[in-house]
């Protein structure tokens, strides 16, 4: 038997004994995915979670709601959530890099109901989310063709997302890889444009500086007047953050079909918080560099679409008298959007292919093509984003708005479940006498970080819906609330539904099966270690110490 025959094997026997197979009667023999991933695409998939339309497009709407510095705090403060919950699900995904990933986990460590539950509300977040790119597409596209029907643009995007997912695992990989590679050189280049622009290098010689922090301020009221105002639009910019920002979640759904888990993840996660600060941090302060919160065509370009006529980025250009660059970023941001929506359609397959394997969706939606691709699962989640064809009636300003309230609240949830799974591992650790010694990846300032991010995301969940509470013309807003509170009303129905009809238990902490299946991925690991062979030339030795 040659190399890659066993290697082959090793990969279906390591995804599959990983999962909870025939739980319910389910038969996995046609439900397995393979290792396709390598270190380089899980690197730029990870970034690709980063960088999307949140901060092109969407961080306008955060500047006009809080001001500059209300931003950068925001948005700062999230980053260093967000690492947070990276470190649990980096120890996680190490150990126990399977199908579902943290749907999985919490499954394992938590309840079988809750785990049906984190994986209906990540699937349903990844599914607001694409739709809230599809949206943006559509948006982005009518900059060029006005008169152009957003019906097409959405059906361009379902059927791009379907080519893209449908055949094997490395195609997706490879097709994130660019899509991700354009959009780090954009982000790069806006910052570094925003340097030179602030210090006068621009067509008006205008010495930009820190004037929009002065005038007309650095931080914006929202709903009502005075000091209040000024706290309300600050803690507002947590729901666009929540919006913008991710990665963790990426990485460890991706764990199952990575290449040499043990060490493509932890690499990943050990960087996530510099991609955090050099993209996030740094973009969302050039935002507020460039362009006033209350600059007119800012407002009038939120309220009317979702192109890049609403992107700060590129009014800040029009202002400093660019023209050609705004046709430049229009192209490069519809990658990047497109590179989202694919990421997420992709991530909320293999959520629902997770589920279905446990019995926990329906059977149908396990099943994999001989290449390890989900097909059925892949056509019922593009069936869903077929959600997004409501722009034609709404338009792309309110129907984006709607899926940014829907997938910041599914967000926060989703690191809530990476956080609690963590926390009842780290408790059957205890409990069984296992040292963490064993973990082959271990996270910074455990258990600490993870108690923060599950706090923290409680705080902002509970708290994302207060706009709705403050009542201005008198009436109240029952479609704030719905989009607000949907995610958490979703999560408990399920929760408390399975519970009852399953009548399923928690996991008791000296029952936890803490290290099953790990004998296949240490098998997995040291083929990987036998087989490596590191680059020779220059050029791959650059970007293997780079990704």
């Amino acid at each position: 038997m040659s190399d890659s025959d066993s290697k082959k094997e090793l990969d279906i026997a390591t995804v599959e004994s990983a999962s909870f197979n025939g739980q319910d009667g389910v038969d996995t023999t046609r439900m397995q995915t393979h290792r396709g991933l390598k270190s380089r695409h899980i690197q730029l998939i990870s970034i690709g979670g980063v960088i999307g339309t949140g901060l092109f497009i969407g961080s306008g709407r955060a500047l006009v709601m809080g001001g500059p510095l209300s931003c950068f705090l925001a948005y700062s403060i999230f980053c260093v959530i967000v690492w947070c919950v990276a470190q649990a699900a980096g120890e996680l995904a190490t150990l126990h890099p399977v199908n579902g990933s943290f749907v999985h986990w919490t499954h394992r460590f938590v309840d079988p109901a809750a785990g049906v539950a984190c994986g209906w509300n990540y699937a349903y977040a990844c599914i607001a989310f694409g739709c809230a790119d599809i949206v943006a597409v559509s948006g982005l596209f009518k900059y060029w063709l006005p008169d152009s029907s957003e019906a097409i643009w959405v059906s361009f995007c379902l059927v791009v997302f379907f080519c893209l997912n449908a055949f094997a695992v490395r195609l997706y990989g490879e097709a994130e890889f660019y899509f991700a590679s354009g959009k780090v050189i954009l982000i790069i280049g806006l910052i570094l444009f925003t340097f030179i622009a602030m210090l006068g290098g621009n067509p008006n010689h205008d010495r930009v500086g820190f004037r929009y922090w002065r005038d007309p301020g650095p931080m914006a009221e929202y709903l009502v007047d005075g000091p209040l105002g000024r706290f309300l639009g600050f803690w507002g910019v947590f729901r666009l953050a929540a919006f913008s920002i991710g990665g963790p979640e990426f990485v460890a759904m991706c764990s199952a079909e990575a290449e040499n888990p043990r060490k493509t993840i932890p690499k990943a996660i050990r960087r996530v918080f510099w991609r955090l600060a050099a993209f996030y941090i740094l973009g969302i302060l050039c935002v507020g560099i460039l362009i006033a919160y209350n600059d007119p065509d800012l407002i009038n370009g939120i309220a009317n679409g979702t192109g890049v006529g609403a992107s700060p980025f590129v009014i800040g250009m029009q202002h400093l008298g660019i023209k050609v660059l705004p046709h430049i970023i229009n192209a490069v941001i519809i990658t990047s959007a497109t590179s989202c929506g694919n990421s997420f359609v992709f991530v909320a397959v293999r959520a629902i292919h997770g589920l279905a394997r446990q019995g926990q969706a329906p059977k149908i939606l396990g099943y994999t093509t001989k290449h390890g691709v989900p097909l059925t699962a892949l056509l019922f989640v593009l069936g869903i984003c077929s959600l997004s064809y409501m722009t034609v009636d709404k338009g792309a300003a309110v129907v984006f708005g709607w899926f940014i309230d829907l997938a910041s609240v599914a967000a926060m949830i989703n690191f809530f479940f990476i956080c609690l799974a963590w926390i009842r591992f780290n408790k059957g650790l205890k409990a069984q006498g296992i040292s963490r010694e064993i973990l082959p990846f271990k996270g910074v300032w455990m258990p600490y970080t993870a108690w923060f991010g599950l706090i923290s995301c409680v705080l902002l969940t509970v708290t994302n819906g207060f706009a709705v509470f403050i009542k201005i013309d008198g009436d109240f807003d029952i479609q704030g609330f719905f989009t607000a509170y949907f995610g958490v009303a979703f999560s408990l129905v399920i929760y408390c539904g399975w519970k009852f009809f399953k009548r399923s238990s928690a996991r008791k902490p000296m029952e936890m099966d803490l290290l099953g299946g790990l004998e296949e991925v240490d098998e997995d690991e040291k083929w990987w270690e036998a087989n490596y062979k590191p680059p020779t030339t220059i050029w791959g030795k650059f970007v293997e110490w780079l990704l």
